[in-house]
């Protein structure tokens, strides 16, 4: 029944259904719970009833005081990695001012001055590497964001120990005995026996730059913070670039003094390029010269033109046999005429026919054949200085190669007279180079440059020598296989019997369909000859024969594929002589030449298209005949998912001359 004091209403209310609930589940009332009826005595006290106990707040505590803890012991180790890594800063920078010092040192006669930098320097790089290889910075290396960098640093020092360790004391030992920056040629040579003296000590240092090359290899540069990055950036360059230098000196310093006359004579056949009659590796080689290396001094033999070999009835014979489908590709007189001998690409070849005829004409052999053209003279006198022709004008860098391929004939129209003025300047050249001074170094970059517009090729009798030549990429070879290089080249040989090419100039691009797995390449040629052209030796002998100006270039030109490719097509698909349409294969390479013809101040575009075998590729490598003028190349991106990239990075190799 409801108490008279309870208001209406309540006796169903939510709040007393739920406290029923409640009263239900946890049982009947005990007397202690029970309500008292009015009147009811209080019962008795009982015991005092204990309070339930709050755990979380103290949990919550610990939780904060572990974690204001750890925040103290992390921000010790913080404070202790920052210490460290000041303090290895501070030592690698020091020893980079030793290093600075050391090099401006290395011309002195204070031997003991010199030690005491080195060993200065060997000190605070010692500090610096011992500093990195503690807990602390193996455990930062492993967080997650900031790990590569601090792994980054730990790399580059322990990289910079090995070079300190290891090749700092032959490398002083090699720079004292070597003074480079003091290497000058004089009378016809360079003195070898510093470079004999230092040949041990090569091999350590190659050791050690390979040894840091290795440690710093995992680096992903494009991952590290700007702090991090730029500092070690200088170190990182110095190791990409000298390591791979050293790994060839050390390799090929004793075959390089060998080929310089360290052991005895060394006879060369020095072929003259002439681009204004271009061919596939250059131009008409009708001039040579025979010239000697002893122990690092050159000197002078013979001389030979086409003409010697006319006079001693040698010229018209056929040395060497080549297989029918190459011989197809060319004229017969690729193996019987010396000025024909590069028709073909393939530069080993050319060296075997010169080889040949000398031996049967004067009995010569040659320990090696190198061939340069008058772009290479010219980069050669802009170290060497200037000479004086026997006309008396001068012979720069700017003007040989107008005087040597279109001048000289214009003053000289015979045939005989200006064969006698190119072997009486190639004589010249070669006193003015063996008589002057001039930086060896500055000279090397200029055949560097003259290499990589493809206008230097060497093909050596030692097998160590012509490896040398390979490695270097200028031993002129067709590739029998794709695994090194997938070598594509078009080439240019010329058959209008004329000197028209100095106004040559051409360009040479490659596009690339990599799910085809195709790539066209694609060449412009322009005529600028200039009205001013008068002399007959200059102008087309054959041309008139097919009804065309005398001014016109008349030009076979050959698509070389790589081994296993096919030509799916070339533009033009016909050449302008129908009876001189050739097809064939030279040392596994496809091949088809078309003759076109290039009329004055017109520009004609051909090009053809490869589709490249299945399997692994090697670095793209596009060959083509360089002129006498700048032969720009582009490689399309779209190149690059076909090639991997070369060792300095690039996707393909070619050069061009400008």
């Amino acid at each position: 029944m409801q108490p008279e004091d309870a208001p209406a209403g309540r006796e169903n209310s939510p709040r007393r259904r739920a406290r029923e609930a409640t009263a239900q589940a946890e049982g009947p009332l005990v007397a202690s719970d029970r309500p008292r009826d009015p009147g009811e005595p209080a019962p008795a006290p009982g015991p005092p009833r204990r309070r339930k106990r709050r755990v979380w707040p103290w949990v919550v505590l610990g939780i904060i005081v572990l974690l204001l803890i750890v925040g103290a012991i992390a921000g010790v180790l913080a404070m202790q990695f920052f210490a460290e890594a000041k303090v290895a800063r501070s030592a690698l920078e020091k020893a980079k001012t030793g290093i600075s010092s050391l090099n401006a040192q290395l011309g002195s006669d204070d031997p003991a001055k010199l030690q005491a930098t080195a060993d200065d320097i060997t000190a605070n790089v010692k500090l610096a590497a011992d500093t990195v290889d503690g807990p602390l910075w193996d455990f930062a290396a492993r967080v997650p964001f900031v790990g590569q960098n601090v792994d980054a640093v730990q790399r580059v020092t322990r990289a910079v120990d090995v070079l300190v360790v290891r090749a700092l004391p032959p490398g002083m030992q090699f720079m004292s005995t070597v003074d480079l920056d003091k290497l000058t040629v004089e009378g016809g040579g360079i003195n070898l026996e510093p470079f004999r003296q230092v040949q041990g000590s090569i091999p350590e240092i190659a050791g050690a730059f390979a040894d840091a090359e290795a440690l710093v290899a995992p680096i992903d540069r494009t991952s590290l913070l700007p702090e991090v990055a730029e500092p070690i950036a200088d170190i990182l360059d110095v190791i990409d670039d000298a390591a791979p230098a050293l790994a060839v000196a050390d390799k090929y310093l004793p075959t390089l003094l060998d080929i310089a006359g360290s052991g005895g004579t060394k006879t060369y056949l020095l072929v003259f390029q002439n681009n204004a009659e271009i061919r596939a590796t250059g131009g008409n080689p009708a001039s040579t010269m025979i010239v000697t290396m002893t122990d690092g001094k050159l000197g002078y033999a013979d001389q030979a033109t086409s003409a010697t070999f006319y006079e001693a009835g040698t010229q018209g014979n056929e040395y060497i046999s080549l297989p029918p489908e190459t011989t197809g590709l060319y004229l017969p007189t690729l193996t019987r005429h010396n000025q024909d001998y590069n028709f073909t690409p393939d530069f080993p070849t050319t060296a075997q026919l010169f080889q040949a005829i000398f031996a049967d004409t004067t009995g010569a052999h040659f320990d090696g054949v190198i061939s340069i053209d008058p772009v290479v003279l010219a980069n050669m006198l802009a170290v060497a200085g200037p000479l004086t022709l026997n006309t008396g004008q001068q012979l720069t860098a700017e003007n040989a190669v107008k005087v040597l391929l279109s001048d000289s004939y214009e003053i000289y129209p015979n045939g005989a007279e200006s064969d006698a003025f190119f072997t009486d300047t190639a004589k010249r050249v070669f006193d003015h180079l063996t008589t002057s001074s001039w930086d060896p170094l500055k000279m090397l970059d200029a055949l560097k440059l003259s290499a990589q517009e493809q206008r230097v090729y060497l093909s050596f009798t030692d097998p160590a020598a012509q490896a040398l030549a390979t490695e270097f990429g200028v031993d002129g070879a067709l590739q029998a296989d794709n695994s090194a290089r997938t070598q594509i080249g078009m080439y240019l040989n010329d058959s209008s019997v004329g000197k028209l090419e100095y106004h040559l100039t051409s360009a040479v691009s490659a596009t690339c369909d990599a799910g085809a797995r195709t790539v066209t390449t694609t060449m412009t040629l322009h005529n600028g000859i200039t009205d001013d052209i008068k002399s007959e030796y200059t102008l087309g002998l054959r041309n008139g024969s097919y009804g065309i100006p005398n001014t016109t270039m008349m030009l076979d030109v050959l698509y070389f594929a790589p081994p296993g490719a096919q030509i799916t097509s070339t533009t033009p698909s016909r050449g302008e002589v129908r009876n001189w349409e050739r097809t064939g294969t030279e040392k596994n390479n496809t091949a088809v030449s078309h003759t076109v013809f290039v009329p004055k101040d017109k520009t004609v575009t051909v090009s053809y298209t490869v589709a490249l075998p299945q399997g692994d590729l090697g670095p793209l490598d596009l060959r083509f005949t360089p002129t006498a003028n700048a032969t720009p190349v582009t490689i399309d991106s779209s190149c690059d998912a076909l090639f991997p990239p070369t060792a300095d990075g690039q996707a393909a190799s070619a050069a061009s001359h400008g």
